[in-house]
């Protein structure tokens, strides 16, 4: 699992420290720089597109969240390849524990039971993203319920609300990290066992 080799950004400091003073333009220069090395480095295990590249939107993410931290930083790239790292391992990690549980249930559930097993799954978890969308703030919460709710796609939301259609991507993908988390803590369980 060895990271791809770089060629190395002449004024990576400067950019570091503009995106830490909260400048988009220099955010995007440095994932534009090393998305394709981390996309090879994280599929190369995940061996899934879409995981792939919710992990790079989690690291980014995280990057940009904690941005004012980012000016100690000497290596970004090895700041950026740690995570990655970090977060492969406890995916992996998450996944050989859900596949033994998997295992451990279909084992120990009768037959007759899984349809009402399902339903009693289904409801907590239904319970538990309801309470994560009433957590968001107001706004977040209506541009997601039009999205997912209403089936509204970002830019119709935009010309709806008046803005544009990035911010509402942004406030879209915010909304659903933060509901994703909030099922995660709750119960362990990814989206992606019941969707």
């Amino acid at each position: 699992m060895a990271k791809a080799a770089y060629t190395k950004l002449t004024d990576e400091q400067a950019l570091l420290q503009r995106t830490a003073e909260g400048s988009r333009e220099a955010f995007e220069k440095l994932y534009a720089h090393y998305y394709a090395g981390l996309y090879r480095f994280i599929a190369f295990i995940i061996d899934s597109h879409e995981d792939t590249e919710e992990i790079i939107q989690d690291i980014f993410l995280k990057v940009w969240v904690k941005k004012e931290t980012l000016v100690g930083i000497r290596s970004f790239e090895d700041y950026l390849f740690r995570m990655a790292r970090n977060r492969v391992f406890d995916i992996t990690r998450q996944s050989k524990s859900r596949l033994k549980l998997s295992r451990q249930l279909v084992q120990s559930t009768p037959e007759a039971t899984d349809s009402t097993y399902n339903t009693l799954i289904f409801r907590e978890y239904h319970n538990i993203a309801q309470e994560a969308i009433h957590l968001l703030p107001p706004r977040k919460r209506e541009i997601f319920l039009m999205n997912a709710r209403d089936d509204m796609t970002a830019q119709e939301i935009a010309d709806q609300l008046g803005t544009t259609r990035g911010a509402i991507k942004k406030q879209l993908f915010e909304a659903i990290h933060f509901i994703k988390e909030h099922l995660r803590k709750k119960t362990g369980w990814p989206l992606f066992l019941f969707f």
